[in-house]
């Protein structure tokens, strides 16, 4: 097969989304995706693909490489300074608003389709993240651990991302991994017609974790947004869909340090009249431009700030809102 064919559905097994695979399925899969050349395609609009077969809805799967998404949840509970969890449901709409904004088509007609989740499974598993997966609407695929490793979790994980995507079909895939496996399943698609979205990062965690988003995988598509891209909008005030962290109701109230508050500009579009900071603990603050230094009209993501303030928002707010900001 030239690296330019396309695979045709009569060309494959009979598979079915959500179900058990045979090992023809797995040899077919690896004769026809992960032995052929890596073709780097160009992102296609819309417009010019075949959307709407279930009226006019865009179709998105969401495919979880577990131990991957877990690390970029220790990541961002740890060691960055949202110090929050991903919500599934918040990561969900994030794409969902994405793909809105990118490609300028209805929010309401874009839907999170499918959405399935494959890793190692402990002989002890924790039926609390079950419940989690199960809330969100992610299906859960469990493959034996070998000897305490995971073994064709990358082979499941793109079975299912192919067979959901030909066969439903979809019109978005996005792949919450890092591995340069998955490009040749990147390319296929495209080749297909499907938009692959990559969410990307490049970051070490507190225990020294690695976390890079492989050049290989990148190259296979344009739709790499980093991970805090697709969070970032969810700061907004007038952002209409889920969080995209989890909040702690349990988590005792932080505290400032010598009466200020201590955190970091995460948005402010030049122009306009107020931005956002994120704080140390991950809480995002409405900044007036009434409150900046004087001089200042607004001020660049990421930079340092102190500032005052109560972090319980005013009745009828969504955020609390910082006085006095000071650059760091």
């Amino acid at each position: 097969m030239s690296p330019t064919a396309v695979i045709r559905r009569e060309d494959a097994p009979a598979l079915s989304c959500a179900t058990n695979r045979v090992a023809s399925t797995i040899e077919w899969y690896r004769a026809h995706i992960v032995g052929t050349p890596i073709l780097v395609t160009a992102r296609r609009s819309p417009t010019a693909r075949t959307i709407g077969a279930v009226g006019d809805r865009y179709r998105i799967g969401v495919f979880y490489d577990g131990t991957w998404f877990a690390h970029v949840s220790d990541f961002y509970a740890t060691h960055h300074r949202r110090a929050a969890r991903p919500s599934l449901g918040g990561l969900h709409d994030a794409v969902r608003w994405y793909v809105h904004r990118v490609d300028g088509v209805d929010l309401d007609a874009v839907e999170v389709a499918q959405a399935h989740y494959v890793r190692g499974r402990s002989p002890v598993p924790s039926t609390a993240f079950d419940a989690v997966l199960a809330n969100a609407g992610v299906t859960r695929h469990d493959l034996e651990l070998h000897e305490g490793k995971e073994k064709g979790v990358d082979v499941h994980l793109a079975l299912e991302a192919w067979e959901c995507a030909t066969t439903l079909p979809l019109d978005y895939v996005v792949l919450i991994t890092g591995d340069a496996d998955f490009a040749p399943l990147v390319t296929r698609l495209i080749d297909r017609d499907v938009r692959v979205i990559i969410p990307v990062l490049d970051a070490t965690d507190a225990g020294g974790q690695v976390l890079h988003t492989a050049a290989q995988l990148r190259a296979a598509t344009s739709d790499t947004p980093t991970f805090d891209q697709l969070f970032a909008p969810g700061d907004a005030d007038d952002y209409p869909l889920k969080f995209p962290f989890v909040r702690s109701a349990t988590a005792a109230p932080p505290k400032p340090q010598n009466g200020r508050w201590h955190g970091t500009v995460t948005g402010w579009t030049p122009g306009r009249t107020h931005g956002f900071i994120t704080d140390s603990k991950g809480v995002s603050w409405f900044a007036s431009r009434d409150e900046l230094p004087d001089g200042y009209e607004d001020l660049p993501i990421d930079t340092p700030v102190s500032f005052t303030g109560s972090p319980k928002p005013a009745p009828g707010k969504k955020y609390p809102q910082a006085y006095s900001i000071h650059l760091d």
